[in-house]
């Protein structure tokens, strides 16, 4: 009797946890990618440190399978030696300052980037994983690098609170994009970097 007890208990246990993974990731399917993948920044935010401090200490990845760089120029970005581009989205003033360049250059940059990972079959990924990092007026820096990122990527991953007024979605519907959505950082976007790149 005790038996058949814990083990009720543990089917219970089971389909709880399923529940709660399936409830904190939604959208579109995780897509997958090989190894070494480049982490890089839209916008000059914390965002693309806080994406490799993640995947850093994840403990799936090692050192030597994903490269960070906060200002790729299309010469770093060599054909073959990566297999996907992730592009975290998040402007400050902060950032673009120590970086000795305003907004306007951002979107040279990575117009430049963009293009060039495209003609060179790089996969685009963007993120956004900064809920504040949003705002209502179109010539915002964020909403900028939003405009010009998405429409370029294969595969888009945000966080809920980030979409509350369902920019995504728009741009989902319009580019045809795939949209995957996650409740709250980091530990969720771990887990969907864990089942994005399969080791």
């Amino acid at each position: 009797m005790r038996k058949k007890m814990f083990m009720v208990i543990g089917l219970l246990l089971v389909t709880i946890l399923t529940c709660q993974l399936f409830a904190v990731i939604s959208g579109d399917p995780i897509k997958t990618y090989g190894l070494p993948m480049l982490i890089t920044n839209a916008g000059q935010g914390p965002g693309g440190k806080m994406t490799r401090q993640i995947v850093a200490d994840s403990g799936f990845v090692l050192d030597q399978e994903f490269f960070y760089l906060s200002e790729p120029e299309p010469k770093d970005i060599p054909q073959g030696k990566y297999s996907c581009l992730l592009v975290v989205i998040g402007s400050t003033d902060k950032g673009l300052g120590a970086s000795g360049i305003t907004i306007d250059d951002e979107i040279a940059r990575l117009e430049r980037m963009l293009a060039h990972a495209k003609s060179i079959n790089l996969p685009i990924i963007a993120i956004l994983m900064e809920s504040d990092k949003r705002s209502k007026i179109p010539t915002n820096a964020n909403e900028r690098c939003i405009d010009l990122v998405c429409p370029n990527s294969e595969w888009m991953i945000v966080v809920k609170q980030g979409n509350t007024d369902k920019r995504f979605d728009d741009l989902k519907a319009k580019y045809n994009i795939p949209l995957t959505v996650y409740s709250k950082a980091p530990m969720d976007l771990m887990n969907i970097f864990k089942q994005m790149l399969p080791k």
